[in-house]
């Protein structure tokens, strides 16, 4: 999968368009270290300077039989502060699960990558 090298501002563009547009994402987060690791599949809830990023399953509330909310939050500054490499839909094979996606290099060498989930045919 080739990934192009994208500005922060473009980077904005596509967590701007995830929110906006309510796009299934499959979030992956390592840190650098590899000693932890985190997926969650749902969406990019916000991207704003006051709240930062937030990945969440965004259950407004709870019923029998439901899962817990999963939520990874992450600070503004240090996702703008970030390398941004944008991966295009047309890169991915048919045949994947995954379209497009988003990968975070954080200045402290922790990775994200946040890829758009394909509708089922």
């Amino acid at each position: 999968m080739e990934a192009n090298i994208i500005s922060p501002n473009d980077a904005g563009l596509v967590l701007h368009r995830f929110v906006t547009e309510r796009i299934p994402v499959l979030a992956r987060f390592v840190s650098a270290d590899g000693s932890l690791r985190s997926e969650i599949s749902e969406f990019v809830t916000s991207f704003t300077r006051d709240i930062g990023m937030v990945i969440s399953s965004e259950h407004p509330f709870l019923k029998p039989d439901t899962t817990l909310p999963a939520t990874m939050l992450f600070a503004y500054d240090a996702v703008i502060e970030s390398a941004f490499r944008y991966s295009d839909d047309a890169e991915i094979p048919e045949e994947s699960s995954l379209g497009s996606g988003l990968f975070i290099s954080f200045r402290n060498d922790n990775t994200l990558v946040i890829a758009e989930i394909r509708p089922r045919k």
